[in-house]
This record gives structure tokens, sequence and C-alpha cells, in this order.
């Protein structure tokens, strides 16, 4: 049984799978960071590839491997005599000596090796990063003389020799071009990382990730399937995936949280519950219930604009904007539905002859009130419930009454 377990597992497709899985998220990772005038390939002229408006191109193999057994999780390291390394440059200066112009080719490309392997100790990589700043030709030609003579395997002996038949000045633009980039925190992180850059609100960074992945695949799967290129100009990903981000930027619900209660004693000397009470809209004695129900809305919206701001899902500054507007749609209902009252007062009439009149128009001013629906910029509407909870709240700070005199009653 262990011998054929062994078996299966040698044939099985899941480190070749995942391979092709990097690559495409580390197209996912790069298109992410497009800018005007740029455009982005998939396995066209390299695994992944970027053209850019001066006519440059960078030219990207992405490696991957799976974590060992007996380190699940921990990546091994990119050795000096890693055949990945070696076999990549190889194909490189294939690419050099197949092109017409092996000058004009080199002048025009750049080249970069992204694995998700650990960088630590890499005997060439050390070279070739002393070679960038000192330029020192020889040095860097004897490492690699000398970890051609290392190895015992063949075909890493023969990338060696490919690499060093290569002309001396096409040796030295190579080297010059080529960078090693590893990747230690993973691609899907990454990609996540620059997605956060794009949208400033982490709490919208897994929903984008998905949508955005699931159309660039699809869009991939369409392409190639068409025998087309799977090209991407900066303008292009913008028409084509920019609604992945819109989730970040439109209207949408905010998280409603319930008041776990218990409700606090002596529900009537609420200051929304007195003002309530007083105009008539509800009765001490016999509405019992309502004034439960009605405590219970403002206490749920007080509960959920706290959690709103504790999760950043509006800015303090928003809060007081919103704030701000209630009061005025109440500043504009209470001036409209008292305006004639006021008249009369002015007149020479005492408002205590008018106060049943007044009751009557309070009464009619909350009606109205309560039929407002209201919404926190960049949100859907928040529904009735929360709506007339807010407003149960600013009656009760107070910063908004019912009786034409609810000032001078509740305000000192």
């Amino acid at each position: 049984m262990a011998e054929i377990n062994s078996l299966q597992e040698q044939h099985t497709a899941g480190p070749i799978a995942i391979g092709f899985d990097y690559q495409f998220y580390y197209f996912m990772y790069l298109a992410l960071g497009l800018r005007p005038g740029e455009k982005i390939g998939f396995e066209v002229k390299d695994d992944v590839h970027i053209d850019f408006p001066d006519g440059s191109t960078v030219l990207f193999q992405a490696k991957h491997t799976i974590s060992k057994k007996d380190s699940p999780g921990d990546f091994p390291n990119l050795t000096t005599l890693d055949n990945d390394l070696w076999k990549t440059l190889n194909n490189w200066v294939g690419f050099i000596k197949a092109s017409s112009d092996s000058s004009k080719f080199l002048n025009k490309n750049s080249f970069v090796l992204a694995t998700n392997k650990k960088l630590k100790t890499n005997d060439f990589e050390v070279a070739l990063k002393k070679f960038k700043t000192d330029e020192n030709f020889v040095e860097i030609i004897r490492v690699i003389k000398e970890l051609k003579k290392k190895t015992t395997d063949s075909t890493l002996v023969e990338y060696f020799q490919n690499i060093l038949s290569l002309a001396k000045k096409y040796q030295i633009l190579f080297l010059k071009k080529l960078t090693i980039e590893t990747d230690e925190i993973g691609i899907i992180d990454k990609i996540k990382q620059r997605i956060l850059e794009n949208v400033r609100l982490e709490k919208y960074v897994d929903v984008i990730f998905d949508s955005l992945s699931a159309n660039l695949q699809s869009l991939k799967f369409i392409d190639i399937s068409n025998r087309k290129k799977v090209e991407v100009s900066f303008e292009e990903f913008n028409k084509k995936f920019g609604r992945c981000f819109e989730i970040a930027f439109t209207e949408k619900p905010l998280p409603k949280r319930e008041f776990p209660g218990p409700l606090p004693g002596n529900l009537e000397d609420q200051i929304f519950i007195r003002q309530l009470i007083e105009v008539g809209d509800i009765d001490a004695d016999s509405d019992s219930r309502v004034i439960v129900k009605y405590t219970y809305q403002m206490l749920k919206t007080l509960n959920s604009i706290t959690f709103w701001l504790e999760q950043n899902y509006i800015l303090p500054t928003e809060l007081i904007e919103f704030t701000n507007n209630c009061c005025e749609i109440w500043d504009n209902e209470f001036r409209s539905k008292y305006r004639s009252i006021k008249q009369r007062i002015r007149s020479g009439e005492l408002i205590s002859d008018l106060d049943n009149e007044i009751k009557e128009m309070g009464i009619k001013l909350i009606d109205s009130i309560r039929g407002k629906e209201l919404a926190i910029p960049g949100y859907s509407p928040l529904g009735i419930e929360l709506s007339n909870g807010h407003f149960y709240v600013l009656s009760n700070e107070p910063r908004i009454g019912w009786h034409l005199d609810w000032e001078n009653k509740y305000k000192n």
C-alpha cells in the first residue's frame, strides 16, 4: 500500500497546478501595479511581461515550490545550484541568441526571476549584487565557472555552458539587467496589500480580491480558448475590471447592531418620551408597549452608530455632517408646521391659549418626521426603524423637539 501511495503521489498534478496558479497570481499582482501607457501579458513573451511606453519590456519568470514534508509552510531556499534558477537563466540566454539583433534585444528587455523560495545563502545572487555595484565582470564570471565545476548534474552543466558561451558584451548586458525577487510573505498577501493600497479600506479587500481573481481567470480562459494573446493595458484593465473595485466606492448597507438589553428603568423619564407624551403622541398610562418599542429603536440606533464609528465604517466628521443634516430636515418641517401659529403669537395671542393647537401641530410634525428615511453619504438608506431611532436620539439629547416651546421646556 505504501508503494502504491508513493507512486500515486509521483503522478499527482498538484505541484504542477500550483505552479501555474502562482504564475497567474503573479500576473494579477503586477496587473494591479500598472500605470498609464503600460501593458501586461500572460504567457505571451514569457510567463508574464510588461511593456512600457518607452518601448522597453520586463520579462518575468515565476517559479513556485511547495513546502517540504518535514517542515510544512516553510519554503526551501533558492540555493546556489538551484535548478529553477539556472534553467530560467538558460532560457533567457536562448532568447538572446535567437534574436536577430542581440544588442537591441538586451537594450529593450530586462529580466526578473520571481520565486516563493527563500533567498538566504546564494553565492551567485551575492555575486550578482556585487557586480551591479562594482561592475567587476571578471569576478562574477569566475563565480559562474566555479559553480559549473562543483556540480555533477549534467543538465546544470549544459545550462552553465550555454550561459558562458554567450559573447562577453552580451553577458555584461544580461547580468546588468537581471533581477532575482523572492516572495517571503506569499503572493496572495502581496496582492491583497496592493488592493488595500488602491482602496484604503481593509474591509473590502477580500471581496475585491475574489471578484478580480475570478474575472481575470475568465479573461485568461476565454482569450486562450480563442487563441488570442492574454494582454491587458492599463486603460483596458480599468475598463474591464474597474467594477471589481466599485464596492469600496458605491452605496452599500451598513451593518445593523441589535440592542442586547436590558432596557433602562423609568422609561417615561427619558426626555424624548416626555416630549412625545406632552404633545399627545403617546399616553404614559396606556402606551407602555409603545414606549418600550421607541426606546428600543433609539438604543438600537445608538448601538449601531457606536459600532460604525469603532469599526471605521464611518468617520466622526461624517457622523457630524449626517446629524447636522437630520437637524436641518427637522428644522425645515418645524418651521413649516408652526409658521401660522408663530404669526398669531407675533400678533398678540398668548402661547398658553394656543396649547391645544400646538399639540396637534406637534403630532403632525412627528408624523412627518417619522416618514423621513435617512442615509449616511456613501451608504444605503438606514430604513425607517433606524431613521426614527436617530430622531429619537436627537430629541433625547435634546437637539430637536415637537412642541413649539420645546427648548424652554427641555433644553434647559
